[in-house]
């Protein structure tokens, strides 16, 4: 979110503070909807809700990442340890638990992951751009934190799972088949009704919760939680 105006930042503290769960990656908040660069302390606005601050920045060369999700320098299978690519900033904590910080000489005092609880709600910070299995892992724990269900994230593709919750408060479920090639998978939510299968309306037809889904090619399948 590189460039925003004020008042949307002024919108996302508060639904942090309101107890919402807001991520945001390096460069977040640098400027506004002008890209006119704030002068004042950055992420501008949202320094507090991220328990944060930063001055410096720079370009990784041979700089890894160490703290509590780095358990070891390679995994099982023998592959490096996470590293900071492509941009960094250096982040002083203020409050926040620093996550991840940069395993480098230079910089091994400044954080590069951080998150922070603020009002009712949690902000989370990353402070470079990660390996895609250090951000998968990183967003996976968040989700779980925030009560998000382990079946949407851990659902294949091309299978695809979203929820919402409908104008009486009741779950809505909809999983998407991207594909020509049938797929299945197991339904995620409480006892349930169909409200679309095979594109057509099953008003009444009831789904068991853990039952398997036959999506068919490029299948929509709506269930609502009874």
């Amino acid at each position: 979110l590189y460039a925003a105006p004020d008042e949307l930042l002024i919108r996302l503290n508060q639904y942090v503070e309101n107890g919402g769960t807001l991520i945001a990656s390096f460069k977040t908040a640098f400027a506004n909807e002008n890209v006119k660069v704030s002068h004042e302390v950055q992420p501008h606005i949202l320094s507090n809700c991220f328990g944060v601050h930063y001055d410096q920045f720079t370009f990784p060369k041979n700089v890894g990442l160490t703290g509590e999700v780095i358990l070891k320098k390679t995994d099982q299978k023998g592959n490096a340890h996470p590293a900071a690519n492509v941009f960094m900033e250096l982040l002083v904590s203020e409050g926040a638990e620093v996550l991840a910080s940069y395993d480098h000489y230079a910089w091994k005092d400044y954080a590069a992951v951080t998150r922070n609880h603020y009002g009712k709600g949690t902000a989370q910070y990353l402070g470079c751009k990660t390996s895609e299995k250090y951000l998968q892992k990183l967003l996976a724990d968040a989700m779980k934190e925030a009560g998000i269900a382990d079946a949407v994230q851990n659902a294949e593709f091309p299978v695809i799972v979203r929820r919402m919750k409908d104008e009486n408060g009741k779950t809505v479920w909809f999983y998407f088949n991207y594909s020509h090639t049938p797929a299945e998978t197991v339904y995620a939510g409480a006892d349930g009704e169909y409200l679309m299968k095979e594109n057509q309306t099953f008003p009444g037809v009831d789904v068991a919760a853990g039952e398997k889904l036959a999506l068919g090619s490029w299948d929509v399948q709506i269930i609502r939680e009874k």
